[in-house]
């Protein structure tokens, strides 16, 4: 018997983690109550974890003080993303709200000292790093721009604080690393190799003499050792086909003199400590993807969030120069893990003869010839990482088999890789989300006439566009929380922070590049569309506003094509609540069941 769609969902989602700064006390969020909340648990062996925040609003994001006595968290309202920061003890029992007003907060961080907290976020016109006084609750804004500043990490001395800058040059795809002084913020460093190069994710050495950040200016992503306020930088060396992840700031060692990072490679990870002067050694973490790891302040303990697409997530502990690792959550699920498909790493040219790397899942059960999904990511500058999704599993598991493509766009192939969609989209990566499914026809396994495509986000965009320009490849579409059905009005709606990356995506604003936005938001081809689709959409989704969603599918009922629309009335881009999840997963596989079964 297959694996349910409710079994699947009952194993709990890690979403994100932190550690003390003395290694004992491990913070993180989980859905394991069916919401995303936060829970605190010791590192030592045994321990059980104690869940600390409560309510039917997810929390996704929290950070321990620097004492380890205190929660800063993140929480919205209904999937708004207009966060209120909250303080609460370690043991959950002494909340408060430290805002004012909710704003969409991009990144959050406790100064050194524990005395005050500094956060990024964007509003519908500009974007700003303000600072609270812990103890009185006062707040200023030190600075207020276009560009967005999406982290902010106080130097140990906290005096200065380092951030990533989406903007500064000519280059709409440029990103910086910017350092400014905590008490003259006019005093502004920045730290830019190329115009329309990407430095980000800035870390402080211990004394604060360097800067440890990912450029890709030599063509992938490296990590790159900085001397603050100097010229001296060292690039710290990959192999072949490798890129540094830049999922989160690299982490230095205690005497400064290696840093931790994780490298991509055909979308599996692997954490290496590189000192500054060898040759890295690997941590022995297993097979898969880390997507979060965190270092003691002593360097002694390293904890990680890993997971792949055939084991769940799980948070590992490795004692530096130890050849093993031990889980700190439990893995003991209600399904069996040896049930769960096995993904496959294959390789496909598209139309121009580009190579692209997907993971492919064999349907879970049923006989010769199955049908088939193809899966195009989010982002859309991301990957189909090697790392637990049940939304692939329970496709698998109800019947289809599974396309995941890394199509043009992708990180982790390098930057001339990654920068390939840009001005664009729906163009040369629809085009490999197209090869990936005539692929798919090809293996003898899969029923041709019955090879549909489902994606959110991004992946929802591909979805409607290649439904409406392709209209002859698949047999039916899922499009949940589609981006881009009106590129034009979706900019309209979008904040501060959102211009700057739609911008990126198209090399322009819309007054410089209107035709483009048009010409590349599905709603403009939206009659093409031959094949049954569902759209489903979240009410207060702020990434991809429901109103140019609602309007397609206005013209859908005018045209009275086949087609179905579900809103989520309580959420936004996403969920952190398990239902929401899957009723999401399941409503889009029964529709294909159903219309496949027609055909």
């Amino acid at each position: 018997m297959p694996i349910s769609i409710d079994e699947l969902f009952s194993i709990p989602m890690i979403y994100w983690i932190d550690l003390s700064p003395d290694g004992r006390t491990l913070l993180y969020s989980s859905n394991a109550s069916g919401a995303a909340h936060l829970y605190i648990s010791q590192t030592k062996h045994g321990s059980r974890p104690k869940q600390i925040t409560h309510g039917n609003d997810p929390i996704v994001f929290g950070f321990l003080s620097p004492s380890g006595n205190q929660v800063l968290y993140l929480q919205d309202k209904d999937g708004n993303e207009l966060h209120h920061l909250f303080l609460t003890s370690k043991d959950g029992t002494k909340t408060k709200q430290i805002t004012k007003s909710p704003c969409r907060t991009l990144n959050a961080c406790w100064d050194p000292s524990g005395k005050e907290i500094a956060r990024s976020y964007t509003t519908q016109k500009s974007c700003c790093i303000e600072v609270f006084n812990v103890k009185t609750g006062e707040n200023s804004v030190l600075i207020e721009q276009e560009a967005p500043l999406f982290q902010v990490v106080y130097s140990h001395d906290g005096k200065w604080i380092a951030s990533t800058e989406r903007g500064g040059g000519k280059d709409p795809k440029n990103k910086q690393v910017t350092v400014l002084k905590r008490n003259d913020p006019r005093d502004v460093i920045h730290y830019k190799f190329n115009d329309g190069s990407k430095e980000v994710l800035p870390s402080w050495s211990s004394d604060d003499k360097k800067l440890a950040f990912f450029s890709d200016s030599k063509g992938k992503n490296q990590v790159v050792i900085q001397e603050f306020k100097g010229t001296d930088r060292q690039f710290l060396p990959l192999k072949e086909a490798e890129e540094a992840v830049d999922i989160q700031s690299p982490c230095w060692s205690a005497k400064s003199d290696a840093v931790y990072y994780a490298v991509s490679k055909h979308s599996r990870t692997c954490l290496y400590k590189h000192p500054l002067n060898k040759e890295r050694t690997a941590l022995p973490f297993p097979d898969g993807t880390i997507l979060f790891f965190k270092v003691s302040k002593d360097g002694k303990t390293v904890v990680a969030l890993h997971s792949s697409l055939s084991s769940p997530d799980s948070i590992y502990l490795n004692k530096i120069g130890s050849k093993t690792v031990r889980p700190l959550t439990s893995r003991k699920y209600k399904v069996n893990p040896a049930k769960l498909a096995k993904p496959k790493p294959v390789w496909y040219e598209s139309s121009d003869g580009l190579k692209i790397h997907a993971w492919y899942l064999p349907a879970g059960y049923g006989q010769d010839p199955q049908p088939a999904v193809v899966w195009p990511h989010g982002g859309p500058t991301f990957q189909t990482y090697d790392m637990w999704d049940p939304y692939l599993q329970s496709i698998s598991q109800s019947g289809f088999a599974v396309l995941a493509p890394d199509f043009r766009g992708s990180t982790g192939y390098g930057a001339e890789f990654r920068n390939m969609n840009l001005s664009d989209l729906g163009g040369g990566d629809l085009e490999d989300v197209v090869a990936g499914a005539k692929w798919l026809a090809k293996q003898g396994e899969i029923d041709k006439s019955k090879i549909a495509i489902f994606g959110a986000s991004y992946g929802g965009y591909m979805a409607l566009m290649a439904l409406a320009k392709k209209p002859e490849v698949f047999a039916a579409g899922v499009a949940c929380v589609p981006a881009g059905t009106d590129w034009l009005e979706s900019y309209e709606l979008s904040d501060a922070a959102f211009h700057k990356f739609i911008e990126e995506l198209f090399g322009g604003s819309p007054e410089r590049k209107r035709e483009l936005y048009r010409d590349r938001s599905a709603i403009s081809f939206v009659s093409k569309i031959k094949v049954p689709v569902l759209i489903t959409a979240g009410r207060n989704d702020p990434r991809c506003p429901i109103q140019p969603i609602e309007k397609f599918v206005k013209k859908l009922g005018e045209m009275k094509h086949t087609h179905e629309f579900v809103v989520e009335e309580k959420e936004g881009h996403g969920s952190g609540r398990v239902d929401s999840l899957k009723r999401e997963v399941t409503t889009g596989v029964n529709y294909l069941r159903k219309t496949l079964n027609d055909r």
